[in-house]
């Protein structure tokens, strides 16, 4: 009787939410509504297929709500599919396994796709409904996707080894030649995939040139991903600027194969493949320069945005390549095509010119202030004033934000470029929000003097004619610098970078014009634009466009030639990124070794090229130390070796300092490397050995000790961490004194120490020396909370009895002295309840259930005194739902549904720091799962069971994972009996787990268990192959 009521007042709605899904938060409705369920199975079918319930829901918003909870569904399990892919191919990208990166962007550029095309599908049939059923992937979905596409190795290095493999392969069979005719041949499967649809003969298809996941080259799907973007969303300039520079260098390379194999000996075939290099390299220029084209139409299309404004390194990029392509032309003596390139480069530069002159307002828009066109902070009408009244406008402007703030003027009468300029220096001095835009302006109404007082363009000035006032405030190349400066230091400003590269393309233009004849930028003024893009490091693209400068000053037809400072800042810009791009640490020392090679080929004259420094290849380390990627700190150690022998060659400025160690040390222990902390500790008894000798360059500080500490605490070498310690207690050098993290390194190796047992002992032996040397005087250290907090840690993952008791002891101690008697340094914070809460849920104490909520209560109770260091957090809440759920209370399970509720409301309340996750709704599957015998309790638990997992599935930040569909499955187990009604809804939850691309072995585990073998046969009928192995796409999104 028991099984019966569970089975018809429960288990009906989730048959019917599971077999078509139609209904899938109807439980909660009718949980919230305060009803008892105990409704036949035909009237739960009834309500959710056909008629709206008796309250005043209708029909047609119950078909609204369905649809809206399924977009939410489908948009949160595209979004985690493609983060997942991403995920992969960085993995992969990081252990150079070009093959899986790939095929995982394959993989989230086809889910992409799909999802668009879901989302138009919703769109169109939901024309009536509210907009925000049908749920648009974010841009930075799109953003992602082609950051990934680009960052595959090269479509010419992968088709080329493909072709060389080939062509290696068929020397050893004998093959019908075939004939070919004006380059009409029969291609292999890697020439075909690297020209795509640039190859002669039959195409797949007449529609676009780009099938998502075709075998396309990465530009090429980029763009497409590009042009969905575009029907949605408005892309940032940088990110047509990222796609046009793949666009060059695929063209570049095809132009570069194409000269080389010029060379070889060959027959038709050899003409052939060098034909469809010449045609993809004119694709992919045509593709650079048709996305210029619309990054320019979306630049006049919304205001002249700067956000939008295409950078100077797109034109010359797009204006590099057809150049190239006019020398391809001219050798194959094409002159049509010879004409198209040149006259493609004349109409670039026209345009260039165009977008950047001043009339256009590039500088950005009204603030409001009453500025005009061409002015961001200079009022209306400055234009008709003097020059000292525009300084002591703009002065008393800086004034206002600096009080004591002057400038220095003895003459008012002969105020010039002189005094100009100090104000502009002076703004880069005191950092504005405004200092950027008042510079650029200044700097235009320089311009703008200098144009009223030249003569009419063609017209000579007369014999008689007075020549123009000496204190004219003209521009030179200090007042170009200052204004680039003051860009780069301006806070709170975006687009910095782009709005320091208009002021040089600016000054071309003021330069073709003869309005500043004879000013030209210098190193420092490409160095300050390399430096403004480093600062915008958080932006997509940023190293790269710092890089194009670089190769722009590296360039022979440039006059101005790069510096250490150059290849330094833009080194740096890679380090900077280096967290967020897997490839940074390579591109950076490819900048280096592009910079001892040029300066090897100019046979050592710095004059011509500058040598490496220590600075530069610091910046490299720290680019590996960043990355933290797999190999990193290996090559560091190798870049350190070549470094000494450089040094040793001569170099005298490049010898590696005490950062230059410090920083590989890092490396070593960010990366994984293997044995990592003795190779770090070497390092450091190089150093002192280095010291000791006489070099104080050398010379070990509290931050090379940490690091070694750190590498050994990350290896659990508690031994080693301990002895170190105590070289640096007892060394004598009051500057490598052990800090709190020096103690918390140590402590926290203890925590993963093997021996247990006597981990602790000699933890609290080291607390116990702690306290010792700072009551005798010995020390200045005292324990902090990070100490007692590792000493807690330690305790927690002890096993040991009375840990639960000593942890307490602990806690109630920094209640007392913290929070109570108002010591700062060792109060208590959130990572202190959790570890007591993480002791107390290991040490089976049937006292665990309420110490854990009293605990809670605790740290509620404090916060709301103003204590906001101990601010409930998830993990703590996480905790306790776990603490709950292995208890063996009565009705446990409701208990964990109201403290998940209460999470969720805190969260939504604005406490972001206890938002739920996923752990901590599977806490509650848990305890309903294992919920007790009585029938009531367990028709409770059930409920909660459904409710939860019904609640996560429609989070619109959460998505279940496999453990939650296997903890469901295991309630069903238990609190349902066999029954056709539980085989079906068994058979809709692994189907949509299927889906979801969650099936483990433990789902697989909970779903035989509760079904006839037969049954588990029957949902696998047709999936399997002949070995019996799942489709991959079930487990793809397993962690």
């Amino acid at each position: 009787m028991r099984q019966r009521k569970i089975t018809i007042a429960l288990c009906a709605t989730l048959f019917a939410q599971a077999a078509s899904e139609l209904f899938p938060s109807f439980l909660a409705a009718s949980m919230h509504s305060g009803k008892k369920s105990h409704l036949s199975f035909r009237r739960h079918r009834d309500v959710a297929l056909k008629r709206p319930l008796s309250s005043s829901i209708s029909g047609g918003e119950i078909s609204q709500k369905v649809a809206a909870d399924s977009d939410a569904n489908l948009h949160n399990f595209h979004a985690t599919t493609i983060s997942t892919h991403l995920r992969k191919a960085s993995l992969a990208q990081s252990k150079n396994d070009a093959r899986t990166q790939r095929e995982e962007m394959e993989f989230a550029e086809r889910e992409l796709v799909r999802w668009v095309e879901q989302y138009r599908v919703g769109r169109s049939r939901s024309a009536d409904a509210p907009t925000e059923q049908s749920k648009l992937p974010d841009d930075q979905v799109f953003c992602d996707v082609i950051e990934g596409l680009l960052a595959l190795p090269s479509s010419f290095a992968m088709a080329s080894d493909d072709m060389n493999d080939e062509e290696s392969s068929s020397r050893n069979i004998d093959d019908e030649s075939q004939e070919a005719t004006n380059h009409q041949i029969q291609l292999s499967n890697a020439q075909r995939k690297f020209f795509g649809n640039a190859l002669p003969g039959k195409r797949k298809s007449r529609g676009r040139n780009l099938q998502p996941g075709g075998e396309s080259m990465k530009s090429d799907k980029a763009t497409y991903i590009l042009d969905l973007m575009e029907s949605f969303h408005e892309p940032a300039g940088s990110l047509y600027d990222t796609v046009i520079a793949s666009h060059g260098v695929d063209s570049l390379q095809c132009l570069s194969y194409y000269m080389a194999s010029e060379k070889e000996d060959g027959g038709d075939d050899v003409k052939s493949k060098r034909f469809l290099f010449y045609q993809q390299a004119w694709k992919s220029a045509k593709s650079a320069l048709q996305l210029l084209n619309r990054s320019e139409e979306l630049y006049h299309e919304t205001g002249q945005s700067f956000s939008r404004l295409p950078s100077i390194s797109s034109y010359v990029t797009v204006m590099d390549v057809w150049k190239a392509l006019a020398v391809g032309a001219e050798e194959e003596d094409d002159k049509k095509k010879l004409d198209e390139a040149l006259e493609v480069v004349r109409n670039l530069r026209q345009r260039r010119l165009k977008v950047y002159t001043l009339d256009n307002d590039v500088a950005g828009q009204n603030n409001g202030r009453g500025g005009i066109s061409g002015y961001n902070i200079l009022p209306q009408g400055v234009a008709m004033m003097a020059a000292d009244e525009v300084l002591d406008l703009a002065t008393n402007l800086l004034r206002e934000s600096v009080p004591s703030y002057q400038l220095r003027i003895q003459d008012p009468s002969k105020i010039g470029t002189w005094h100009f300029n100090q104000l502009i220096f002076d703004l880069a001095k005191y950092p504005q929000p405004f200092s950027g835009s008042l510079a650029q302006d200044i700097l235009d109404y320089m311009i703008y003097m200098v144009k009223k007082a030249s003569p009419p363009k063609g017209r000579q000035r007369k014999k008689n004619e007075s020549a123009p006032r000496p204190n004219i405030p003209k521009p030179n190349v200090e007042t170009i610098n200052g204004v680039l400066k003051a860009w780069m230091v301006t806070p709170n400003q975006s687009d910095v970078a782009r709005h320091a590269e208009a002021v040089l393309a600016k000054l071309a233009i003021w330069q073709s014009e003869g309005i500043l004849w004879g000013v030209s930028a210098d190193t420092i003024s490409y160095n300050t634009c390399i430096n403004c893009w480093r600062k915008e490091s958080g932006t997509v693209g940023a190293a790269q466009r710092a890089t194009d400068i670089l190769r722009l000053m590296e360039d022979e037809s440039t006059i101005v030639a790069p510096d250490v400072i150059s290849y330094a800042t833009c080194i740096g810009a890679w380090a900077d990124c280096a967290m967020r791009d897997p490839n940074a640490g390579r591109n950076a020392e490819e900048i280096l070794m592009r910079m001892y090679q040029r300066n090897m080929d100019a046979e050592g004259d710095e004059s011509i090229a500058p040598r490496p420094t220590t600075r530069c290849f610091n910046a490299v380390h720290l680019a590996y130390a960043n990355g933290g990627q797999i190999g990193g700190g290996k090559r560091a150690l190798e870049l350190l070796r070549f470094m000494e022998s450089l040094h040793n060659e001569g170099y005298a400025d490049l010898s590696p300092d005490r950062y230059t160690f410090n920083i590989i040390m890092k490396a070593l222990l960010c990366c994984g490397e293997r044995g990592a902390s003795q190779k770090a500790n070497q390092l450091l008894q190089r150093m002192e050995d280095s010291y000791k000798k006489g070099d104080t360059s050398l010379k070990p500080d509290l931050l090379s000790y940490n690091t070694v500490l750190d590498a050994f605490s990350k290896e659990g070498d508690a031994s080693s961490a301990e002895r170190l310690l105590e070289q640096m207690c007892n060394g004598g050098d009051d500057m490598v004194k052990p800090n709190a993290h020096s103690y918390t390194a140590v402590l926290t190796a203890w925590s993963k120490s093997k021996d247990k047992a006597s981990a602790v002992r000699r933890a609290e032996d080291l607390f116990d020396n702690i306290e010792r040397r700072y009551a005798a005087g010995e020390t200045d250290f005292r324990p902090e909370t990070s100490v007692y907090n590792a000493l807690i840690n330690c305790w927690a993952k002890s096993g040991e009895r009375k840990a639960l008791y000593r942890v307490t002891q602990i806690l109630s101690l920094m209640e007392e002295l913290g929070l109570k008697g108002g010591d700062s340094d060792v109060q208590p914070n959130s990572r202190t309840y959790c570890a007591v809460l993480d002791t107390l849920a290991n040490s089976k104490n049937y006292k665990a259930y309420n110490e854990s909520l009293d605990i809670l209560k605790r740290m509620e109770d404090f916060y709301s005194e103003g204590y906001d260091s101990v601010r409930a957090c998830t993990r703590a809440y996480t905790i306790c739902l776990s603490i709950i759920a292995r208890s063996r209370r009565k009705n446990k399970a409701l208990k964990a549904q109201e403290l998940l509720h209460r999470m969720e409301s805190e969260y939504r309340g604005g406490n972001s720091g206890c938002r739920p996750n996923v752990y901590s709704y599977n806490a509650v599957l848990n305890a309903a799962a294992f919920s007790g015998r009585d029938e009531k309790e367990q028709e409770t638990a059930f409920k909660v069971a459904c409710l939860t997992f019904d609640e996560l599935r429609m989070s619109d930040y959460l998505q279940p994972s496999h453990v939650s569909y296997g903890t469901f499955l295991k309630a069903i187990k238990k609190l349902m009996p066999e029954s056709d009604v539980r085989d079906n809804l068994v058979k809709g939850l692994f189907r949509k787990c299927c889906r979801d691309g969650l099936v483990s072995d433990f789902v697989l585990k909970e779903t035989t268990d509760l079904s006839a073998p037969g049954f588990y046969q029957s949902l696998l009928e047709g999936v399997t192959n002949d070995y019996g192995n799942l489709p991959k796409s079930w487990s793809a999104n397993v962690r």
